[in-house]
């Protein structure tokens, strides 16, 4: 007979760690993953609200229609802002599921 497996304690997303600090697939610690990926968020969301906002400002500069089309820039700014964080949250969250449904297939 062979030797019994040791039991191996599971990471915070359910993998294996390789050494006392978890990590992803690219080999980086998940915490600067994550750290990554929320910057990328904040980023995304301030651009959108700032080039919507001067997007109006300045139509509405060319056009004599101040506040209007400033107010309409912002609130599309916004807009596109939620959105992509809906969309970004709903991406990662089905990639967790399936990664979690190839692991347990894989046992």
């Amino acid at each position: 007979m062979g030797s019994p497996k040791t039991p191996q304690t599971q990471g915070e997303n359910g993998s294996v760690p390789r050494n006392s600090v978890e990590r992803t697939d690219s080999n980086w610690p998940a915490t600067m993953v994550l750290l990554g990926r929320v910057g990328g968020i904040g980023w995304f969301v301030s651009l959108t609200i700032v080039v919507g906002a001067y997007g109006g400002y300045w139509i509405d500069r060319q056009l004599d229609t101040a506040p209007v089309l400033t107010i309409l820039g912002l609130g599309l700014g916004v807009l596109t802002a939620f959105a992509g964080m809906l969309r970004f949250l709903n991406m990662r969250h089905g990639r967790d599921v399936s990664s979690r449904l190839k692991r347990k297939r894989n046992r």
